[in-house]
């Protein structure tokens, strides 16, 4: 027989227990195999899970920091806004009056950069990153109008400060042009003037109150000796009138009055026998080759 033919199919190999029992050493490991990954599956679902969530939280937590930076900045701009408006300077500037300026115009911007409303302020209270994001980014549009507002009420102040001393410098270099050979002093012109190069509103309000002052003080010396000058001119006519009204007194004494009369007698030519008049005083007493005769019978109309 061959040795193939005497191997059956029934022929267990040496190596093998007729039981069936596996040998020490040799044993089934797939169960084991198999249990191992269903942990490590489910240890990985449940770390996918975990570092998820760590992740998503860690993006909230990350949003709301920036949140809160920009609500903080806002509400900074918004402070640093409402402190401006009420500042010393705004208020002066909002009171001004447009006669006190150059360009009116100065004012009515200044009017509208003060009137803008204060925005409202903007809550971080979202609890997903989205609504996180919105709410920072309206915080920083909000911030960024308010910054702006800020800047054009400050630009608006000063716009309107200098037009005050630009009707300031205008109306000093009026007063100094007007004011020439009529002040008392000319050193305070002097001094206007050299305020007004420096656009120097405190000096020109000093110099400005010198001038009037001087001005005021050539106005009342012009007066009084205007007076003093009208006085004299008073007394010395009326002095005139006293001495020519005495004048007048005197010449208007009463004179003796003198009447002629006509003697008889013919001229030495014996013509036709025209006769020359012997003037005698009324009074009688003088003839007439008398000296105060002839004073007086001079002024007497000759008759025929």
């Amino acid at each position: 027989m061959d040795e193939k033919d005497s191997m059956t199919p029934d022929t267990i190999p040496q190596s093998t227990p007729v039981d069936g029992t596996v040998p020490a050493g040799r044993k089934n490991r797939r169960p084991v195999v198999i249990g191992v990954a269903a942990v490590a599956a489910v240890a990985l679902v449940a770390g996918g899970v975990c570092g998820y969530r760590a992740y998503e939280n860690n993006r909230v937590s990350m949003a709301r920091q920036a949140c809160q930076s920009a609500v903080t900045d806002l509400n900074k701009a918004v402070k640093s806004y409402k402190a401006l408006l009420g500042a010393d300077a705004t208020t002066a500037a909002l009171k001004t009056d447009a006669t006190s300026v150059k360009d009116a115009k100065t004012l009515d911007t200044l009017k509208q950069a003060a009137g803008v409303e204060t925005p409202g302020m903007v809550k971080c209270d979202a609890s997903d990153k989205t609504g996180l994001d919105a709410a920072a980014a309206k915080a920083d549009k909000t911030a960024k109008g308010v910054k702006a507002a800020a800047k054009a009420l400050e630009s608006a102040v000063k716009a309107v400060e200098s037009s005050k001393l630009d009707k300031t410098v205008a109306d000093a270099d009026g007063l100094y042009k007007a004011t020439e050979g009529n002040v008392q002093d000319e050193k305070t012109r002097e001094a206007l003037k050299q305020a007004i190069a420096k656009r120097d509103a405190g000096a020109i309000a000093k110099a400005v109150k010198s001038v009037n002052d001087s001005k005021a003080a050539k106005e009342k010396a012009d007066a009084e000796a205007k007076a003093k000058a009208e006085q004299e001119a008073q007394a010395q006519a009326a002095a005139e009138a006293a001495a020519q009204a005495q004048a007048q007194q005197s010449y208007s004494a009463p004179r003796q009055s003198y009447t002629p009369s006509y003697s008889g007698g013919s001229t030495s030519g014996g013509g036709s026998g025209s006769s020359v008049p012997d003037f005698v005083p009324s009074s009688g007493g003088y003839g007439v080759g008398s000296a105060n005769d002839c004073d007086a019978a001079c002024r007497a109309p000759i008759q025929h």
